[in-house]
């Protein structure tokens, strides 16, 4: 979206008459430029000489009736500040100042203004308008940074503020709300398949441009003359480019579906080297193995519990019972996280939005700059951490500060991290970085949302296992470092898949209080795992309150649907 108060002068001058020329006459300055912006927007049909208002055009031009208003109304940026407002009900005092000069917001929220543009908006889909110059522009500029990066390419190219603008229309070319660095910007799923078709076309001769009805036409096989003057139909019908520009325009209004962020720490990268040494020394000594106290003494790291469990979370290491040890190997994943480094949520967040449709904003570019997953553009870095990020099925891995956020997070509402930050704190201290780490670690296992104004809410899988610690010994679940890891699930999932056997086991005499041997037996057969981590696994599950001396208990049974 991109809209200017030029825009709904000429709109309103639409409804007086059709002719370009009457309305260029009295509106000179930009006419064209704002003419072309108007019909890639949807609000405005250029028809040779004639121009005509569209619906969306006329539900803006009624809603701005009697309005005072600046030079520039609205752009990506606006509309995604309107967004956060009307998803979360709050927004920084900046965001507000800018929407009120806009006439988009008052002190008791969106204004009639506001939400009609929001509301078209959401209701047009804009048009694919690309000149040899957009064309070239897409081409050339920098596909995510912070707003400044893309100025600077702009002027240094001598290209005009209307290509922007007009990328902005078509939803090509998203920018954030500013905060306290600035504003960022990212191109859309959408840009990079334009960026496709337009690699197919030898010689850019003329506009490119598909509506509503050129696309439907395309869909259904249909050639017509302007279609065919395009390249995007010929004599056996649709062509690969026509394809092409028809998958474009598909995708300008497409949901995409979000992408979590992955994260690895510095102290993960130590582990994964020791295994990885300790691997190489079992090649030509059999006897030495990857076991939980090897890994400690070659990585240096005391607790090193916490982050085996973390990294098998992360499909980065695998568990093994070898030669009656527990031992832990590296992935493929694993390896490969070795080649790149360690790597921060918001770093990655900055790449996931991005593909996800969304705009990252600037602190989480600038942090994905300084980690090297982004430099004009996506590094090799930080593809492999985005394809980490949608390829790996993450294990079911539950903190401290994981169960703490859970818990102090209301259902179906959102509040700001500060806010979040300070109910944690209360309830099981801790030291705020950490606190504020966990929340981003939190977003990376899929429990909890944050979004580019602060405010944060629990996911549908959050919501799950808010239930679930909730409805198990919760007092018990906040004192331990991890109350749910991968093994502990293993265990609780081979004892749904084979409930009629410890059915069985459960009816015989003698209470489980912690774990009978008749249980360890059968989860034996099916995990590769040792008898004392199973006897273990099996003492926490219950005093954690997921598995009942009889039974799986409903806390258990959530844990197991939700993943």
């Amino acid at each position: 979206m991109y809209l200017k108060r030029r825009h709904i002068e000429i709109l309103r001058e639409m409804l007086k008459t059709e002719s370009q020329a009457e309305i260029e006459a009295k509106l000179p300055e930009e006419f064209q430029i704002r003419a072309i912006e108007l019909f890639i927007l949807g609000l405005a049909e250029i028809q040779g000489n004639r121009i005509v208002i569209t619906e969306a055009g006329r539900k803006i031009v009624k809603a701005a009736e009697d309005l005072e208003l600046p030079d520039t109304i609205a752009d990506s940026a606006v509309i995604k500040m309107l967004e956060l407002l009307e998803e979360t009900g709050k927004v920084p005092e900046k965001w507000i100042e800018i929407l009120k000069e806009r006439k988009l917001a008052d002190e008791n929220g969106i204004t009639e203004f506001g939400r009609t543009i929001l509301e078209v908006y959401k209701s047009t889909h804009p048009v694919v308008y690309l000149t040899p110059e957009i064309a070239s522009f897409l081409r050339g500029m920098p596909k995510i940074g912070t707003l400044d990066e893309l100025i600077t390419f702009k002027n240094s190219k001598a290209y005009g503020d209307n290509i922007i603008n007009a990328l902005q229309a078509m939803r090509l070319l998203k920018i954030s709300p500013p905060t306290e660095n600035g504003s960022a910007f990212s191109t859309t799923p959408a840009a990079k398949l334009a960026l496709r078709a337009l690699s197919m076309i030898p010689v850019f001769a003329r506009a490119i441009v598909l509506r509503k009805e050129d696309f439907e036409a395309l869909k259904a096989g249909r050639k017509t003359g302007e279609l065919e003057s395009m390249g995007l139909v010929n004599e056996k019908g649709v062509t690969e480019f026509g394809k092409a520009i028809s998958d474009t325009y598909e995708a300008i209004t497409r949901e995409e579906e979000k992408v979590l962020p992955i994260y690895v720490l510095e102290d993960e990268i130590k582990v994964l080297s020791a295994i990885r040494e300790i691997e190489e020394k079992n090649k030509t000594n059999p006897d030495v193995l990857p076991t939980e106290r090897e890994v400690r003494e070659r990585a240096g790291i005391e607790d090193i519990g916490e982050l085996l469990h973390l990294l098998e979370s992360k499909e980065l290491i695998e568990r093994r019972f070898v030669k009656g040890k527990d031992t832990y190997w590296l992935t493929g994943w694993g390896r490969e996280v070795l080649e790149h480094g360690p790597v921060s949520v918001d770093a990655m967040k900055a790449v996931t939005y991005a593909e996800s449709g969304d705009v990252p904003i600037a602190e989480w570019v600038i942090k994905a700059q300084e980690e090297g997953v982004i430099k004009a553009g996506v590094t090799d870095k930080g593809r492999f951490y985005l394809k980490l990020s949608k390829e790996i099925k993450r294990k079911p891995y539950l903190t401290r500060y994981d169960a703490a956020i859970l818990a102090k997070l209301p259902r179906k509402k959102y509040i700001h991290k500060d806010e979040l930050v300070r109910l944690v704190k209360d309830y099981i201290g801790g030291d705020e970085k950490d606190i504020i780490r966990a929340i981003g670690e939190a977003e990376a296992k899929g429990f909890i949302i944050e979004l580019q104004n602060g405010m944060v809410k629990l996911t549908e899988l959050g919501e799950k296992v808010k239930s679930a610690i909730e409805g198990a010994k919760l007092q018990e679940i906040i004192k331990v470092k991890f109350s749910l890891t991968p093994t502990l699930f293993n265990v609780l999932r081979i004892i749904q898949e084979n409930i009629e056997t410890f059915n069985r086991i459960w009816k015989e005499k003698g209470e489980a209080r912690d774990y009978k041997i008749e249980e360890v037996d059968v989860i034996k057969k099916h995990l590769s795992l040792s008898e004392e981590e199973i006897k273990k696994a099996l003492t926490m599950l219950r005093a954690l309150g997921f598995l009942g001396s009889k039974s799986i208990t409903e806390a258990g049974k959530i844990i197991l649907e939700a993943y």
